[in-house]
């Protein structure tokens, strides 16, 4: 800061001279307000706070994709209406292959609604297979792929991606995909379902709004939802040509599958006797033996709503599905207890459990045990009126 002194003689009302001393000095000048960065720059220089990736703004995907392969802090990427996908798919490949190029964790990828061919999903076919390679770098990925329009080739190669991680014994890295409006018909689902028996860790499937039907859940997918003990989540509203023998064939499905957790099959055309199946899939009241072991314990949402489920007689049922849900929601063990309870109690009335004496949390194993070896529903409550040796299970 610069200071000046000033001095001059001036005189009182009296004449008397004296000296008159001024200082006063000049105030710097303010330093110009730097534009922001922009965010070209900010990826490039690894901006702390720059975490998410929501679209490109206003930049090409040329420049974005070569300040990525600068980057290390972006984990996820919003890319949808990107306009990616058109002209060969050139903006996806060229994303996926920076993607590659920057070797950095990341947690979430959205490609919606970027009409990408199938030469873009080969580029993230290759993007998913380089992440197998580095299981430190790459893991629990959550791929969204919503309205494009790759078809069954694309689901091919995507599909056959994920699978490559088992057979080669490398990292499987993708744990949720979204494939919804993808024009995915019978073919691509068995392409899936392939991947399905191979893969152990994909935990969410959407598939939504394609062009599956009832023969391509039944061939394909059925048998593989009977042996996979990851899918948690298992989305397939919107295929309109499902029907009530898809919807039978997946009720058969959750007979054996106790690890499903929740399935969504609204606009599928589903019935009174579809949903009439999935119901006894969740609560098998026919025998002891059914209530234990050929009920579904684990799926705890089942939404089937915007069907054409509109009969009556169906109403009492509503109540029975309700209710499977809810004992569902409660483990494994306490559902077996509760839809025993309830099977019990609908035969010989609600005082019957009681009248026993026996706690409730024995019943279903001296049940299960009494059906080996005799099956007659006289021979179940005679055993558990007599208190016998059974109770020392």
């Amino acid at each position: 800061m610069e200071e000046w002194v000033s001095v001059s003689f001036a005189q009182d009302q009296d004449g008397r001279s004296f000296r008159q001393t001024r200082r006063w000095s000049a105030m710097p000048k303010e330093e110009e307000a730097k534009p922001p960065p922009t965010l070209i720059e900010r990826i490039e220089q690894n901006d702390p706070t720059l975490k998410e990736l929501a679209g490109f703004g206003g930049y090409g995907y040329h420049r974005i994709a070569t300040a990525l392969r600068k980057n290390a802090t972006i984990t996820s990427f919003k890319l949808s209406n990107c306009q990616l996908g058109g002209d060969r798919d050139e903006g996806c490949i060229y994303l996926m292959q920076a993607l590659i190029a920057r070797r950095s964790s990341l947690k979430r990828i959205s490609l919606a609604r970027n009409f990408i061919g199938c030469n873009g999903a080969a580029a993230v076919a290759n993007f998913i297979r380089a992440s197998q390679d580095d299981p430190s770098i790459y893991h629990s990925i959550r791929l969204d792929l919503l309205q494009n329009c790759f078809g069954d080739e694309g689901a091919r190669v995507i599909a056959d991606a994920i699978a490559d991680g088992t057979v080669q014994d490398k990292a499987q890295t993708i744990v949720d995909i979204g494939l919804e409006k993808n024009r995915i018909g019978n073919e691509g689902l068995l392409y899936i379902s392939n991947m399905l028996h191979e893969n152990n860790t994909l935990h969410t499937l959407r598939l939504g709004k394609n062009d599956i039907s009832y023969e391509g859940v039944m061939k394909s997918l059925v048998p593989v939802l009977k042996q996979n003990t990851s899918l948690r989540v298992l989305d397939l509203s919107g295929n309109r040509h499902i029907g009530d023998l898809g919807a039978a064939a997946l009720a058969d499905a959750l007979s054996f599958n106790q690890t499903l957790e929740t399935m969504i099959l609204t606009k599928c055309s589903i019935t009174e006797e579809g949903a009439k199946r999935l119901l006894q899939a969740l609560y098998n009241y026919t025998s002891p033996s059914a209530v234990l072991e050929q009920s579904n314990h684990t799926l705890r949402e089942l939404i089937v709503c915007q069907n054409p489920i509109l009969s009556t007689s169906f109403v009492g049922h509503t109540t029975f599905l309700r209710d499977a849900i809810h004992w569902n929601q409660q483990g494994i063990a306490s559902s077996r207890i509760y839809k025993l309870n309830s099977f019990l109690m609908s035969i010989h009335g609600p005082r019957f459990v009681h009248s026993t004496n026996v706690p409730i949390e024995l019943i279903p194993k001296m049940v299960h045990k009494i059906w080996r070896i005799d099956k007659s529903i006289d021979a179940v409550y005679s055993y558990i009126r007599g208190m016998p040796e059974i109770l020392e299970i």
